[in-house]
């Protein structure tokens, strides 16, 4: 598995970054409201990512992110097939013109804001004219991470029983995630519908993120919400490359710290379960005893 460093294929990730996120922001537009954004999740599948089935009228489609085969598909309920390809030194403004015509072509136009959400860059996709690197064997090594990620968040996840969202792809902030809830309300204190939505009630989301300019290596993290005011540095949390940021009030552990072990996954694993015995333990989380009931299989 390689692991790359946020400059070294950061053409590449903004490109898929910004595609995912047009693919987002049509089911935000055809789908009904979820708590805490459920109805714009992406997923993954073999190949890339999905936006699953979409209802349009009296027929649905999907949109999918092929990365193994650098193409953007989408398929239609009525039969109907477009697609287009993802070209080195091309533009996320031809990219959207090519998103936009794909979805004309299968009479499923949906009209959508092209201002990138929850990112630094503010410039609509179509304003976005620079040519940019896409490097489909980066894509492809992103991707293994990113499988390995959902597949270690996917054990950890599994056997609790409370409500829960199962590990997904979060466009706005480009991560692998799986999210807790402790089912007790905690509305939001802070402004603005995104986290109005996301932060309602109390949970522990658990990610892969892999990096930006500030903090270019691909990452694991571990964030309570309501967020903590406890520095939780003491707490014995597995592997001894994991730490707490006081800073940030987040755990963190490196994806190339853990896969020096011989069993990364598992070094993942209980990385994620040790975070979540910590915080659930300062949070006093009720039932807990019931959620992570060992499942009679």
């Amino acid at each position: 598995m390689k692991i790359w460093k946020h400059n070294e294929w950061a053409g590449t990730q903004q490109i898929l970054h910004m595609i995912s996120q047009m693919m987002g922001k049509v089911k935000l537009a055809n789908m009904h409201a979820q708590p805490e954004w459920n109805q714009v999740l992406l997923y993954p599948t073999a190949q890339g990512f999905t936006t699953g089935l979409i209802p349009y009228g009296d027929k649905s489609f999907d949109i999918i992110l092929n990365i193994n085969s650098s193409m953007v598909y989408t398929h239609c309920t009525d039969g109907g097939m477009a697609g287009f390809p993802l070209m080195d030194n091309a533009s996320v403004s031809s990219y959207y013109a090519d998103f936009t015509t794909m979805l004309k072509n299968i009479g499923c136009e949906t009209a959508i804001n092209p201002k990138p959400q929850e990112v630094a860059m503010v410039t609509p996709f179509d304003q976005q004219r620079e040519k940019i690197e896409y490097d489909p064997d980066k894509a492809k090594d992103y991707f293994e991470t990113s499988i390995f990620a959902r597949n270690a968040l996917l054990e950890f996840a599994s056997p609790f029983r409370g409500k829960k969202i199962l590990p997904a792809f979060f466009w706005g902030t480009f991560d692998m995630t799986t999210v807790l809830f402790s089912g007790k309300d905690s509305p939001f204190q802070g402004q603005g519908i995104i986290g109005e939505v996301a932060f309602d009630e109390q949970f522990v989301e658990f990610g892969y993120w892999p990096g930006d300019k500030l903090v270019p290596d691909p990452t694991f993290f571990i964030m309570p919400y309501p967020f903590l005011d406890e520095d939780l540095t003491g707490e014995p949390v597995s592997p001894a490359e994991a730490i707490f940021s006081p800073a940030k009030k987040e755990f963190f552990l490196k994806l190339e710290d853990a896969m020096k072990y011989d069993n990364p996954h598992a070094v993942v694993v209980e990385f994620c379960k040790d975070a979540f015995a910590a915080v659930a333990k300062v949070q006093k989380w009720e039932r807990c005893d019931w959620f992570t009931k060992p499942l009679p299989v």
